[in-house]
C-alpha cells in the first residue's frame, strides 16, 4: 500500500472517530506516520484535487468525500459479505445504540414446499415443512408448483419471479413476510427513520426484513440516500434457549460515518484491519 492509500485510510479512520476535520499534524501523531508534516499536507492536496478529501475552511484540516468514504467501507466489510460469522447476539441491542446502527436478523430456518393439494379444481393448497399458502387453480399451475416440491421457499420465491408467475411468487413473499414478523430480530429501530429520510417504502422493506428477499449479501451505497450504507451477510449465534448454533442473515444500516470497525468488533466478528 502506497503512502497516499494510507493517510487517506488513516484521515477516514481518524474522521469517523472523532467527526472534526483532521489536520496533518494530528494526523502524524494519531496514525504514527514516518513523514514529515509537510508532506503529509502535499499528499492530502492531491487527494483533494482527486475528489478523495474536501477542506471546509482553509486554514483547518481535511475531511473525507462520500466516495472515499463508500470506496473505504467497500473493502474494509466485504470479509463479512464472503465469511459466516460467529457472533455474539446477546450484544446487539447494546452495540446498535452505541454506534446508531439498525440491525435486523432473521434465522435460516428451513421451509420447504412438501406438498401440493388440488382442491376441486379451484384452488391449490401448498403445504410447507412450517406453514401453507393457497393460489387459484389451473392446470399449468398444478404441473408447475408439484415441479418445485422438495425446493426452500426462497428457492420457489427465486423460480417463480424467473418464470413469471407472479400470484405464486406474491403469495409466498407475502407467506415470508409473514414468517420474518414472527422470527426476526430487530435492534436500533428508533434510528430506522432517520436513516431512511422519512421514506415509508425502504422504512418497511427494512423494519420488515423485505430487503433480506430483494437484496443478495452485500455492501450497499445505492438502497438508502448518500452518507449511508447497507451491509447483508450471513452470520452464526448460539441460541441459548436450544443449546444450539443458529444461522441466520444479517441486515445493518447506517451512517457511513458509524464506527463498522469498532462494532463489528464488539460482536467477537474479528477486527477489520
Amino acid at each position: 500500500m502506497n503512502i497516499k492509500t494510507k493517510l487517506l485510510i488513516g484521515i477516514i479512520q481518524e474522521y469517523i472517530k472523532s467527526k472534526e476535520p483532521i489536520g496533518s499534524e494530528f494526523l502524524k501523531s494519531q496514525q504514527n506516520f514516518d513523514v514529515s508534516s509537510a508532506t503529509i499536507r502535499n499528499y492530502c492536496k492531491i487527494l483533494e484535487k482527486e475528489g478523495a478529501l474536501f477542506q471546509p475552511h482553509t486554514s483547518s484540516g481535511r475531511i473525507p468525500t462520500n466516495a472515499s468514504l463508500s470506496s473505504y467501507w467497500k473493502d474494509a466489510l466485504q470479509l463479512f459479505v464472503n465469511d459466516e460469522l460467529e457472533i455474539d447476539i446477546h450484544q446487539i441491542a447494546n452495540l446498535s445504540k452505541r454506534y446508531e446502527v439498525f440491525c435486523i436478523l432473521i434465522p435460516k430456518e428451513s421451509n420447504i414446499l412438501e406438498n401440493v393439494l388440488d382442491v376441486e379444481n379451484n384452488y391449490l393448497i401448498l403445504e410447507f415443512s412450517r406453514n401453507e399458502a393457497v393460489i387459484g387453480f389451473s392446470d399449468v399451475l398444478l404441473r408447475f408448483t408439484r415441479s418445485l416440491v422438495g425446493l426452500e421457499v426462497h428457492d420457489i420465491i427465486r423460480v417463480a419471479g424467473e418464470v413469471g408467475a407472479k400470484e405464486l411468487k406474491e403469495k409466498i413473499l407475502c407467506l415470508s413476510h409473514f414468517d420474518f414478523n414472527i422470527t426476526s430480530y430487530r435492534y436500533g429501530s428508533e434510528f430506522l427513520k432517520d436513516i431512511v429520510f422519512g421514506d415509508a417504502s425502504v422504512f418497511m422493506d427494512f423494519y420488515n426484513a423485505y430487503a433480506l428477499l430483494k437484496y443478495q449479501n452485500g455492501v450497499y451505497f445505492n438502497i438508502l440516500p448518500s452518507g449511508y450504507l447497507t451491509l447483508i451477510h450471513d452470520i452464526s449465534y448460539f441460541n441459548h434457549n436450544s443449546g444450539e448454533s443458529n444461522k441466520a442473515r444479517m441486515l445493518c444500516a447506517g451512517s457511513m460515518l458509524s464506527d463498522y470497525r469498532s462494532f463489528y468488533k464488539e460482536l467477537h466478528m474479528g477486527c477489520i484491519d
